[in-house]
């Protein structure tokens, strides 16, 4: 099926237009000759979208009003927004409202596919045995609370999409992808360990974990994909690349070009157990929120292996960028940056 021929355009709205997920999926859709509408909130930078000339519409998906506008003459939606920034009760609720107006204007707009942007944080990962391949049946999220609240609305959300499209009879796809990441995202995260600026980076575990990544460029192919193909409706599929690299890989050839003079060094993960165990006793004496929780210190660093072969079988998903490539262009990506800095 083609992939939204420019005689014949879909037309598309897109959701948290200006992050770093959505903002790529904009440009890729109109590159493919879709007709797109972006969904930004007035205080958010939408200088990018201006230049792919886009017609943007202002709005919030938790607002039913201003995500009403942007539904209208539309008839797919890629519902990439999600509160990323504050680890809060607050954040959990906006995504609940958002997903439920989103797959409410689905239903009303009678939209003709809807591609859900979660996340591989929905698995049950404390559930799970080390070196355990997660495919799509694997056992998600019991204690969602104890993972955080973002793991919490990304679970939440997903089950109440996928709930409502099939009582509502809403075309829905999910894409569930791993680590994220690109020239212009995060190239040190959490799963990895924690880092004083560029200077200090403290790995957890001793580099031989595999780390969850997918590569920008691929999830949005994903994501093409899912709009083209009748076959994904209705379906859940993992986007994670499937070569792999470990966190001493990752270091080796991606941090350590980057940042020559930093220190690296790796922190035993029994030790770090210890030491959280030791925290939660105290701050729980002192009537105080634990800085970090051993629940969340093991569905972050469990050694599993997630596994896209559903989605290569059912809509031929072949990455465009290989592993190489991707931590080539990081590398371009943020020496032009610094380069440019004064």
């Amino acid at each position: 099926m083609s992939l939204g021929a420019s005689e014949n355009p879909h037309f598309v709205l897109v959701t948290g237009s200006t992050g770093f997920l959505g903002s790529k999926t904009v440009e890729t859709l109109i590159n493919k000759g879709y007709h797109v509408r972006a969904l930004a909130r007035k205080t958010s930078k939408t200088e990018y979208l201006k230049k792919l000339n886009v017609e943007i519409c202002y709005g919030d998906v938790a607002d039913y009003e201003s995500l009403e506008r942007a539904f209208e003459n539309m008839n797919c939606v890629v519902h990439a927004a999600a509160d990323t920034k504050n680890d809060s009760m607050q954040s959990l609720k906006t995504t609940m409202r958002g997903a439920q107006n989103v797959i409410s204007l689905s239903k009303k707009y009678g939209i003709n596919k809807l591609v859900y942007i979660s996340s591989c944080s929905v698995y049950g990962v404390s559930d799970l045995r080390k070196d355990q391949i997660v495919d799509e049946n694997a056992p998600l999220e019991r204690y969602p609370e104890k993972r955080g609240f973002y793991s919490e609305a990304k679970l939440k959300a997903e089950q109440l999409v996928l709930e409502t499209s099939r009582t509502e009879n809403v075309p829905v796809v999910c894409l569930r992808p791993g680590t994220i990441y690109g020239p212009g995202g995060k190239v040190y995260t959490p799963i990895m360990g924690f880092s004083m600026g560029n200077r200090f980076f403290v790995n957890i575990g001793n580099g031989t974990s595999v780390l969850p990544l997918v590569y920008i460029d691929n999830v949005v192919e994903a994501i093409m994909l899912a709009l083209a193909n009748d076959k994904s409706t209705g379906q859940i599929y993992n986007v994670v690349d499937p070569e792999r690299i470990t966190k001493k890989e990752y270091t080796e050839l991606l941090l350590k070009r980057l940042y020559p003079n930093a220190t690296f060094c790796y922190f035993p993960y029994s030790l770090l157990y210890v030491f959280v165990f030791l925290q939660e006793t105290l701050t729980r004496l002192l009537g105080r929120k634990p800085f970090l929780t051993r629940y969340r210190l093991i569905s972050s660093q469990r050694n599993i292996i997630y596994d896209s072969t559903k989605i290569k079988k059912e809509l031929n998903w072949n990455p465009p960028i290989s592993l190489q490539e991707a931590l080539d262009q990081i590398l371009t990506y943020e020496s032009r940056k610094t380069h440019l800095t004064p």
